[in-house]
């Protein structure tokens, strides 16, 4: 899966079947597997925030963006 950090901070993304990737802001990381189950111990950003998975009418074109609420 293609995913897009949509925010001004680099972010460390977790996920299941993937070594630890850094994605710096509005950069794209490829990633394996379908990465379900977003904010859980299967796939989670490492920073301390309130992040949440945008899968669906993804301006960048990616598989999955990831913003945070926390402003």
């Amino acid at each position: 899966m293609l995913v897009y950090n949509g925010e001004s901070v680099k972010i460390t993304v977790v996920s299941d079947g993937n070594p630890d990737t850094v994605i710096q802001p509005g950069e794209y990381a490829k990633l394996a597997g379908e990465l379900v189950g977003f904010a859980t111990d299967m796939f989670h950003v490492l920073e301390d925030g309130e992040w949440y998975a945008k899968r669906e009418h993804c301006y960048s074109g990616a598989d999955v963006e990831i913003y945070n609420n926390r402003k």
